[in-house]
């Protein structure tokens, strides 16, 4: 039992003596040499570390805003195609009903002629229903002078 009480002695002496030794001696000059190595390479690690992190926040402003930017490009883009397309489509409407009026227009003037198609036409003169010469009738040496395409 002496000689586990002598051990247990020893040990705690041991482990006491690892502690309190630099604070009774005096630091060792080894270990606050690399101590202070330890630390500054800690600190030049954690300066790396932020540098490198605002580094990539920087570059992902940088991505995000070049990609703001196509996109605004790009709906610009897609506004003005669309205007123009409108514009082409309504020219196109606005030319085919112009066409489908010309077309009614000569529809109709084909008809006035179809119906007047008994009356002579000698030259310039027409001939009218009284048998008096005239340089143009009622109706015209052309047919009311409407054109039929």
């Amino acid at each position: 039992m002496r000689f586990l009480i002598a051990f247990v002695a020893l040990i705690g002496y041991a482990s006491a003596s690892a502690i309190l030794a630099p604070l009774v001696y005096g630091a060792n000059a080894g270990d606050v040499q690399a101590a202070a190595i330890d630390a500054t390479v800690a600190a030049q690690d954690t300066v790396r570390a932020i540098g490198e992190g605002q580094a990539r926040a920087a570059e992902a402003v940088v991505q995000h805003n070049t990609e703001a930017v196509r996109q605004v490009a790009e709906t610009n883009r897609n506004l003005h195609e669309n205007v123009y397309w409108g514009n082409v489509a309504a020219s196109q409407n606005y030319v085919a009903a112009a066409q489908s009026q010309v077309a009614a227009i000569d529809g109709a003037a084909a008809g006035v002629r179809a119906a007047y198609a008994g009356a002579p036409i000698v030259g310039a003169y027409g001939v009218s229903p009284y048998g008096i010469a005239a340089p143009y009738t009622a109706y015209g040496a052309y047919g009311l002078g409407l054109h039929a395409w």
